[in-house]
């Protein structure tokens, strides 16, 4: 019976299926844990929400907005599916919104795993790049949001796998073109990231063969898709066209498109002639004849140096600074791409590995120019390049495991201990252990790390829902209500009016005096703080980013502030563990204070 068990669950553990669907369910479990824990998960997650709202109330695609920001109602995709879920289950819109984001942002892994296989035949190599992404950091972190940026991940994803197909047989055109429609229509600057990545991988696709006939194939479906794009920012999404392309390129969007349009043709035909003339392009090589092991310590100390100069300093496009603790945290992510750059070289040597190349090339070429203009979110680039870079690192893990004879890995000037677990042929075992503790941490820091920035907090507790519920009957929608960014989307979709993040003395002066007189400025009746704002950090808008001292709350707890209503939650230790607090402002306090 033992035998069998043991046989059993051998058969199990070698069933790549079985590994995929466990894979996946982490993914989503990881990207679910935030909708769980709090009644609403994002600083934007308000603006979103009250778009889906205003979808089910008008039926309509695209609504008018006058919120925050713009050209979020141009990107229906999220509203659409939240809206349709919530009117088939029946569960609100509140409760359900935040549950179904994350289920499409765990979804992106498997269709991951089938574009490595798709592409490298290699059914371990796609397990284990499945593997390292359901856990990376970056991406966990923005995949986990009811956010129009995840469903645009699992379309991109989508259309990658569907773009490879195409490359071989043209059947596959349709579901591409509804799935990259979807991406457009989903999100802009994942559609900006998809264009560019296949823009890169259709060179590396024709320069592997001359005479594949489907090139000119990909080369119009890459145009096409592009100019749909193009042409829907700039009839219908405007502001993305007008306003984000400029401001983020600092040229005219018309000249952008040019210039596209000029080096994807004009690349097309340049490596058409390179390739009839047999030109051979020289191949990318670093660190030649040093072992992989010293290639990995190399590159960790490297990003690990880089990382440390940048404490204190602000991260370029959202004046952010690196914390010590979060770089303690981004330790297990150091590894990842450490083990990225090391197994960099092995795409060379791998079939089709230069589509992953291509695709890492146009995601690095637009980060190093996010991060020399400090333009263009170099953070945010972060979640779409470590998807390709978990390609190299897992063909080196698994060329690691695959080696039969350890001694290769036996350097002269290998300590005797290390020599000892090598010829003990522990290696594989120590591999394991090492991917399998980076993987578990990558896990457990995925929101840890973020939430070390000190800048931004995204939950939304449950007195503060409780808080909005009490307004509404209560409190003048036409009252101009004052507090966070997170918060004051979420009053924006229920109606009342916001200070729009021009906020500023508010939180963190003493001054009684100078509040009032920005707060009167603004026009604002009421002011509501949460335990979030008080403990954790004020984020009020891009950039801005403020820390309340006891001092700073206490003021208004004193005239001319008035608590009209207070909402806690208490801990099992009968201690409170969230609060939120309205308080209505008395302007006639000011004449005294003159």
């Amino acid at each position: 019976m033992r035998q069998k068990i043991i046989s059993r669950l051998k058969l199990i553990s070698e069933n790549w299926i079985f590994w995929l669907i466990l894979i996946t369910a982490i993914a989503i479990i990881i990207r679910s844990i935030p909708a769980y824990l709090n009644p609403a998960w994002g600083v934007d997650f308000g603006i979103y929400y009250g778009l889906t709202n205003n979808f089910i109330d008008s039926k309509e695609f695209f609504n008018p907005y006058n919120g925050w920001g713009n050209s979020y109602q141009y990107f229906p995709v999220l509203y659409a599916i939240s809206g349709i879920s919530h009117w088939i289950t029946g569960i609100g819109l509140m409760e359900i919104m935040p549950k179904i984001a994350p289920i499409f942002g765990g979804l992106t892994i498997p269709i991951f795993y089938f574009i490595v296989f798709e592409l490298l035949k290699n059914k371990r190599i796609a397990i284990l790049s499945a593997a390292l992404l359901s856990v990376a950091t970056f991406h966990v972190y923005q995949t986990s949001h009811a956010a129009p940026l995840t469903i645009g991940h699992f379309f991109m994803m989508l259309s990658i796998y569907f773009f490879i197909k195409f490359a071989t047989k043209k059947k596959y055109l349709i579901p591409l073109l509804i799935t990259s429609s979807l991406l457009i229509l989903s999100h802009h600057f994942t559609t900006y990231f998809y264009i560019i990545s296949i823009s890169i991988i259709l060179f590396s696709i024709i320069s592997e063969d001359l005479k594949n006939k489907k090139d000119l194939f990909l080369l119009v479906y890459v145009v096409f898709i592009s100019i749909f794009a193009f042409a829907y920012w700039a009839l219908i999404a405007q502001p993305v066209f007008y306003n984000f392309i400029q401001s983020k390129m600092f040229i005219s969007p018309y000249l952008i498109i040019m210039l596209f349009y000029v080096m994807l043709i004009g690349g097309f035909i340049l490596i058409k002639i390179i390739k009839s003339y047999n030109i051979k392009l020289p191949k990318l090589t670093y660190f030649k004849g040093v072992s992989n092991i010293k290639k990995f310590l190399i590159f960790s100390f490297i990003l690990l140096l880089l990382s440390f100069y940048a404490i204190n300093r602000y991260i370029p496009g959202v004046y952010v600074k690196i914390t010590p603790l979060a770089i303690l945290y981004s330790v297990p992510m150091i590894f990842l791409i450490s083990l990225s750059f090391t197994g960099f070289s092995e795409l060379n040597k791998t079939p089709s590995g230069k589509f992953f190349r291509g695709w890492i090339l146009a995601l690095s070429l637009s980060f190093f120019y996010s991060l020399m203009s400090s333009n263009m979110y170099p953070d945010r680039h972060l979640e779409y390049l470590i998807i390709p870079l978990c390609v190299p690192a897992a063909i080196l893990i698994n060329n690691m495991l695959s080696i039969k004879k350890t001694s290769i890995f036996i350097k002269p000037n290998f300590s005797p201990f290390i020599k000892s677990l090598l010829k003990n042929n522990h290696t594989k075992t120590i591999i394991l252990i090492f991917v399998s503790i980076m993987c578990i941490s990558k896990m457990i820091a995925a929101y840890p790390t973020i939430n070390s920035l000190n800048h931004i907090d995204e939950r939304v507790t449950t007195p503060c829902i409780n808080v909005f519920q009490w307004m509404d009957g209560n409190i003048s929608n036409q009252s101009v209500v004052a507090s966070d960014h997170r918060l004051e989307m979420l009053l924006w979709a229920e109606g009342f009016n916001i200070t729009y993040g021009q906020t500023n003395n508010t939180w963190f002066s003493n001054n009684t005096f100078d509040c009032l007189l920005e707060l009167k400025q603004l026009n604002v009746s009421y002011v509501l703080i949460d335990d979030i704002m008080k403990n954790s950090v004020v984020n009020v808008d891009v950039g801005k980013y403020y820390y309340m001292s006891n001092q700073s709350y206490e003021k208004f707890t004193k005239k001319p502030y008035d608590l009209i209503y207070r909402n806690i939650t208490m801990g099992n230790n009968g201690m409170e563990l969230h609060w939120a607090e309205l308080y209505k402002i008395n302007y006639s306090y000011m004449d005294i204070i003159l």
